[in-house]
């Protein structure tokens, strides 16, 4: 980046990158939720269901959903990682771009 044009052409790429990304992290987040409400409901029914210790429920109602909306889950925090990710690279160019004004 050793010019203004560079980083703003970069920081273009960037626009569109995160553009394209956010309606598949939109929806991501939007399963991970669903994903995450019905876990929490398997729990509890499993919970309910289990005899013995108020302890050994929860335990058998951890491990019986221990996996569930863990596909959900993963697609979600990776998206959103790639985001974040972009999201600094754009702040970072625009940092350059400012101290190149500056210079």
């Amino acid at each position: 980046m050793t010019d203004p044009a560079t980083v703003l052409a970069r920081l273009d790429e960037i626009e569109h990158d995160l553009a394209h990304r956010q309606n598949a992290l939109e929806s991501a987040a939007r399963k991970w939720i669903v994903a995450k409400r019905d876990k929490e409901k398997a729990k509890a029914l499993v919970f309910l269901q289990a005899d013995g210790s108020v302890a050994a429920r929860q335990a058998q109602a951890d491990r019986a959903t221990a996996l569930d909306g863990k596909d959900e889950e993963a697609e979600y925090v990776a998206l959103k990682a790639v985001v974040d990710v972009l999201g600094t690279r754009a702040s970072i160019g625009q940092s350059i771009l400012r101290a190149m004004g500056n210079a």
